[in-house]
């Protein structure tokens, strides 16, 4: 079983729709769809149409996207709710409409893939993986799985208390391969606000600390799937400029830049599979040479 895993990334994982359609006029498919943070909406729609039309339907719902629509709030309501003792900075009103306005189902058990969206219940520290139960509501999932703190609140469900899955890790090749993936193909939105660049500023402190925190659930599930052994075509999604996380006036340059840096990523990848192949094929003669 194939798997496609998306990271997150806030207004960055535009990139992945430019990825995914660069994989797909490659004739990639896949099995399962494993999406955290930003990356579960676009997992989720890539699971209900996993074609090219869909990935298109996807592009244009990232077009018409604007920051009222995540985040209508300004600094000054903002700073209100810090000093007010709030659970975030911002409400996710917004963000659910939008939210519930976009997607195009109710229950993962309605999607044409299997997707799963991991979520990290800050009450007993356990990662709970929408998806599994195929009533899970789409919308809990999307809303649990985007809820960073301290920008958005955390999302309750079932009694739990939720936060952004990119917690348990943003690229979480586990929750691939205990489902059965057997090969995974991660679109990985990397880079930011570089630190030097914000070191005077309270939200690159904390933008660079989450950061770090994130990387390093990244390579333990790196470590993790080389342990399993598990098959990883890895492809890097870096954006070519600084842009903050609720900055949708660059969604086009974004998109354009996933799909030629999967191009790129692409042609190395047939290079690198074509150089295995032709030292296969010479071991294979080397062996039969042996018997002749």
């Amino acid at each position: 079983m194939k798997a496609l895993i998306l990271s997150g990334g806030s207004t960055r994982g535009s990139m992945q729709v430019g990825a995914l359609k660069a994989l797909l006029e490659e004739g990639f498919s896949f099995d399962m769809v494993v999406g955290v943070s930003i990356g579960s909406i676009n997992g989720i729609y890539f699971a209900y149409k996993p074609t090219l039309e869909g990935v298109k339907e996807l592009e244009r719902i990232w077009l018409k996207m604007r920051k009222e629509d995540v985040v209508p709030e300004g600094r000054f309501k903002a700073f209100f709710r810090l000093i007010g003792n709030r659970t975030s900075l911002f409400s996710n009103r917004a963000l659910y409409r939008f939210v519930v306005e976009s997607v195009p189902v109710k229950k993962f058990g309605e999607l044409k893939l299997p997707a799963y969206i991991p979520a990290l219940d800050i009450k007993s520290g356990e990662v709970y993986v929408f998806g599994d139960d195929p009533l899970d509501p789409v919308v809990d999932a999307i809303m649990a799985s985007t809820a960073l703190p301290p920008y958005f609140p955390p999302w309750k469900y079932k009694g739990m208390v939720l936060v952004d899955g990119g917690f348990y890790s943003n690229i979480p090749y586990r929750i691939a391969a205990e489902r059965g993936a057997k090969e995974v193909v991660a679109l990985h939105i990397r880079g930011g606000r570089s630190f030097d660049d914000e070191v005077y500023s309270m939200y690159g402190v904390l933008s660079k600390t989450i950061g770090l925190l994130l990387d390093a659930k990244v390579k333990e599930q790196e470590k993790f799937a080389e342990e399993r052994h598990l098959k990883v075509f890895y492809i890097p999604l870096d954006p070519p400029f600084n842009i903050s996380m609720f900055d949708f006036s660059h969604t086009e340059e974004l998109i354009r830049a996933g799909y030629e840096q999967t191009k790129k990523a692409l042609l190395r990848y047939h290079k690198e599979r074509e150089k295995g192949e032709g030292l296969f094929s010479k071991f294979k003669s080397w062996i039969g040479s042996l018997f002749r």
